[in-house]
């Protein structure tokens, strides 16, 4: 499972208002606003094409800037002997 940690960044007018849109959305977990007008985010999916099409969609939000990658792992995933 593809877990990533996503910057969003508004204005501060609006930080608040996206990330209670944000919140709402299945595998967006809002972790805080900062005082800038950046949110914090972490995004989980299943696979990762459900993953790139979740923070694709960021993109679209109403007082979204910029989304940006702060972290990006694959969990549960089992690791085979080289």
């Amino acid at each position: 499972m593809p877990v990533s940690g996503i910057v969003l960044t508004c204005s501060m007018e609006c930080a608040y208002d996206v990330a209670s849109r944000v919140a709402t959305l299945d595998g967006v977990e809002v972790h805080g606003v900062l005082p800038d007008g950046r949110i914090i985010v972490v995004v989980e999916a299943d696979t990762v094409e459900a993953e790139v099409a979740l923070v694709s969609g960021l993109h679209d939000i109403g007082g979204v800037m910029s989304v940006g990658l702060a972290y990006h792992n694959f969990e549960d995933i089992p690791h085979k002997p080289c």
